[in-house]
């Protein structure tokens, strides 16, 4: 596939395709080799067929945004268009992406706070307008039923996690509580987990994977990005929104709503695995989930949280 790859995205000849450099959920990206040099090659699971008009236009668009990014200075890859001037390409029915390469360190949730501020700061800088509504992964609770449907099926599979994902659930739903419409202001990246935030080795950060980038608030996105890289202190949350500040971000987070997209994300995410444990035909995909599932379980982000964050945020 990398020599079809290559002339699909006139990316040079002698092309040899290098080691898996990541697997996701939905795809994997392996580094490919060329004369003219380095790329990244996403490899959905799905096949091309499977992906209807709208997920192929979010691809674009999302594809888009990030070149957007970019070219305004957001240290990140840029996707680079096929022989047809398109994002997304089917090659031997698979949904392909090519970006150019860059090297990353580990996620760690533990990177400069600083930096994390500034990049996201240079990321919502870049505004692309929008008057689409959010996807609902983004702002939708997953409800009192579904969560007692998934521990009576938790409970009847003899899941290890049963007992713990029932104790939680009327938290889960004090925290579905919070969850408002989000406006969508701008693009958004929409996942910058730490996964997809990094540090560099020259001792930057750099953000990738915009593939769920979308319409959102930039207020939103930041108290993710303080939940997940500063909620262990006071300092790490002062450092951050004060890069943030400084570097000229538009959001401001004042309000335990403003968590929302948090919350919805990372319940959407625990349901997701609890299926994926439920639905694991093999051990791997088992373990797999269940390393999700204990996470999620384990380290809940509840009431008490978003109230001692929006103290340190008002401090």
């Amino acid at each position: 596939m990398a020599a079809q790859v290559s002339d699909r995205f006139d990316l040079g000849h002698d092309a040899r395709p290098e080691v898996e450099a990541a697997r996701g959920e939905q795809g994997q990206v392996r580094r490919l080799v060329t004369a003219a040099g380095t790329f990244a090659v996403k490899e959905s699971f799905a096949s091309f067929d499977s992906l209807d008009d709208a997920e192929v236009r979010q691809a674009e668009l999302s594809a888009e945004f990030q070149v957007a990014c970019h070219d305004g200075g957001v240290p990140c890859p840029r996707p680079l268009p096929d022989v047809r001037g398109r994002y997304l390409a089917e090659i031997g029915g698979t949904p392909i992406r090519v970006q150019t390469w860059v090297d990353v360190r580990d996620a760690d949730p533990m990177l400069d706070p600083a930096l994390v501020g500034d990049l996201v700061a240079r990321l919502h800088r870049v505004h692309v307008p929008t008057t689409e509504p959010p996807h609902p992964w983004h702002t939708d609770p997953v409800g009192s039923k579904e969560w007692r449907a998934l521990v009576k099926a938790a409970n009847g599979a003899g899941a290890p996690f049963a007992a713990r994902l029932a104790d939680l659930v009327p938290e889960l739903l004090a925290m579905e509580e919070l969850l408002t419409p989000m406006a969508g202001v701008q693009w958004c990246h929409l996942d910058l987990w730490a996964d997809n935030l990094r540090g560099t080795p020259a001792g930057g950060a750099c953000i990738v994977d915009f593939d769920n980038a979308g319409p959102g608030d930039p207020t939103r996105e930041l108290a993710m990005v303080v939940f997940e890289f500063a909620r262990t202190s006071e300092d790490r949350v002062r450092s951050l929104v004060s890069a943030y500040d400084a570097a000229g971000g538009p959001g401001r987070v004042t309000r335990a709503e403003d968590f929302g997209l948090t919350i919805a994300q990372l319940h959407h995410i625990g349901r997701y695995q609890v299926l994926g444990w439920l639905d694991a035909r093999d051990p791997e995909a088992r373990a797999r989930a269940h390393a999700g599932v204990a996470e999620f379980v384990d380290d809940p982000f509840l009431r008490p949280d978003v109230e001692r964050l929006l103290d340190w945020l008002e401090s």
